[in-house]
Order: structure tokens, then C-alpha cells, then sequence
């Protein structure tokens, strides 16, 4: 069965990108290595083509049957903001970790790649009513520390989480690497002219593989990694997610998780040495013992980072990972990777 491609396929080939299987889809995996890629977002700007995810239109009517569905405010907040937020089915666990965009008189909903006829299937099982525009449009992740200043004069930029649009673009200050930037959303036909664009900016085009290296030390979990229809948002250490305060699928599973505290927990740590405890590695924290769900280097910290999933909350910090039959000392921490 043939993969499928983006809108913006001939480009990525133009480039020269090497490209990975990712799900069902073919995507650019790097251009000019992912290290360099890393290192361009960390200290400059670059730009994802991040089309494989979904665009659903839903108008401001169907906001009480979402409400449902989630375990976060969405009702309340502001029309120009941007919420992160989880989908929850009846045993309390994930069915997706997406992203609302709203606006003055709809909502954008950005679901992942992998789940998107999953949540288009329970949306509809739940009479929310949507427009897919996932086939109309395409998606431009440009991030990086000088992207604002490159798009200032082009665009209005608005604050941190909120969104904005012009005539031609549906934009949000959003992102998944850590950095400050733009996530941008416009019509097949303007697709090319915006990369184009970008690149006449300075903004340099970057592939999947530095993007899952960025979102890491960023400490940002992955679907079907930190989460998925095994694990709640309590289990991943995403409580401040649950803002919801009226009753939606799962959340009595939830609120029992948060007043019992008797679950799963994910927790972050580091190796001091370029030795990687990578996805299935076993890691055990005094007597409590633990999956990696996700790990790699970290090329600004230089040394190994990642998340493991313990069975329940572990009494030391200090881990001991077993890699390739040799036991190597990690230690848990408790805040960010990155300042």
C-alpha cells in the first residue's frame, strides 16, 4: 500500500529531504541532518511542513458537546486563544492529545496525524458536527528564536497561545519545540508561496527528526509514547490539563486518580553520558521499576534525556537502566529539561 504524501511533497523531493514512514504517511525525516536541523530551531528559525496533521472546522455550536469530550475549559476562554487539550474516552484514558484553535466564529481543531480518523469517528459518534479541511490546506510549523522577527512585518503577531488570521492564513503562536514561533494554516493553493516565503526570510526547512529531538527537550510528551488508550493524562504527569469542572467522558476515572493517587506515573530524567535508554528500555527506581517510553541525546544538554513510565511512584531518584545488559545510573528530574 502506497504511503501517503503532503501537499508539499514535490518540495520536500526538490530539496533533496531523506524521508521515514511514519504511520501511514511518507515525511521529510531530515534535509541536512538532524543534528544541524536541531541546532538551526535552538538558535534561528525553521520550518516544518507538518501537513499529515488534521484540520477540523467546527462552529462555535458544537462547543457544549466538545466540552464532553475533553478534560480541559474550553467554553470559558478567550476567542483568540489557543488550548491544548486531551480527548478522554469512558475509562479515562487518551484518545488523542490535540490542539484548539479559536476564533472569533469557529474553532479549529488540530489532531495528530496518526488519530485523526479516530477523533473524525468519535466526534461523529458524539453528533459533533466538523468540516475537514485536512485535504484543502496545509500546515507550516516555523519556529525557532528569530521567527518572530522574520515574520513581523508580514504578519500580526499575536501574544504567546493566542491566535490571529489574515485573508490568507489561519495562524496560531504555537509549537512543539520549545521555541517561539508560528504554526500556520492556509489553502492548498498558497502552500509553495509560503514556504517560498519563508525561505526568503532566512527560515530553513527542517524534517521529523529533529522535530521529535526538539519536542523531547522540551519535555513534551509524543502520542502513543507518553500517552495513548493505555494512559491517562494523570498517569502522564499532564494533570494541570484537567480544568474541566463539568462532567465529561472519563472524568470520574480521573478525579479518582487525582484524590487517590494510586496510578502510573510518568517521570523525566537524564544520563549523564551519551549512552541512550531508548523506547522498551527497563529502568528501576529503588523498588519500584519502570518502561522508557521516550529517549535520546540531547544536543544542548549533551547528555541522554528521556520519560519513563513507573508502575507507581518511585521512593529514590536515582534509576538504573538496563542498556544492552549493562546497568547505567540515570537520575529523575522534576522540572523541565530546558529552562
Amino acid at each position: 500500500m502506497d504511503k501517503k504524501t503532503t501537499q508539499l511533497y514535490s518540495f520536500h523531493k526538490s530539496q533533496e529531504a531523506k524521508f521515514i514512514d511514519f504511520g501511514d504517511w511518507s515525511m521529510p525525516f531530515s534535509y541536512e541532518g538532524t543534528l544541524k536541523e536541531h541546532d538551526i530551531v535552538r538558535h534561528s528559525s525553521g520550518f516544518f511542513d507538518v501537513s499529515h496533521m488534521g484540520r477540523l472546522e467546527i462552529q462555535y455550536s458544537e462547543l457544549e458537546k466538545i466540552s464532553k469530550l475533553i478534560c480541559s475549559e474550553i467554553i470559558d476562554i478567550e476567542n483568540n486563544k489557543a488550548l491544548y487539550s486531551i480527548f478522554i474516552n469512558e475509562n479515562g484514558y487518551a484518545l488523542d492529545d490535540v490542539i484548539f484553535w479559536k476564533f472569533e466564529d469557529k474553532l479549529i481543531l488540530i489532531p495528530n496525524a496518526s488519530n485523526l480518523e479516530k477523533i473524525k469517528k468519535h466526534l461523529e459518534n458524539n453528533n459533533v458536527n466538523f468540516i475537514d479541511r485536512s485535504p484543502d490546506t496545509v500546515l507550516i510549523a516555523v519556529q525557532g528564536p528569530e521567527t518572530i522577527n522574520l515574520l513581523r512585518d508580514n504578519f500580526d503577531i499575536p501574544e504567546k497561545f493566542c491566535t490571529s488570521s489574515t485573508e490568507n492564513y489561519l495562524y496560531a503562536r504555537t509549537g512543539y519545540t520549545g521555541e517561539d514561533g508560528l504554526e500556520i494554516m492556509t489553502d492548498n493553493e498558497n502552500g509553495t508561496s509560503l514556504i517560498n516565503f519563508l525561505i526568503d526570510k532566512g527560515s530553513k526547512p527542517c524534517g521529523l527528526g529533529s522535530r521529535d529531538t526538539l519536542r523531547l527537550e522540551a519535555s513534551l510528551p509524543l502520542y502513543g509514547f507518553e500517552l495513548s488508550e493505555n494512559i491517562t493524562p494523570v498517569e502522564a504527569s499532564l494533570s494541570w490539563t484537567i480544568t474541566n469542572k463539568s462532567d465529561y467522558l472519563g472524568s470520574d476515572v480521573l478525579n479518582e486518580q487525582l484524590s487517590s493517587k494510586n496510578h502510573k506515573i510518568l517521570k523525566k530524567f537524564t544520563i549523564d553520558s551519551r549512552k541512550i535508554a531508548r523506547t522498551g528500555t527497563v529502568g528501576i527506581a529503588g523498588d519500584t521499576s519502570g518502561i522508557v517510553t521516550s529517549g535520546n541525546f540531547s544536543p544542548v544538554l549533551n547528555k541522554s534525556i528521556g520519560f519513563i513510565m513507573f508502575e507507581n511512584k518511585p521512593s529514590l531518584n536515582l534509576i538504573e537502566f538496563d542498556i544492552r545488559g549493562n546497568l547505567i545510573e540515570g537520575e529523575i528530574v522534576n522540572k523541565r529539561f530546558l529552562s
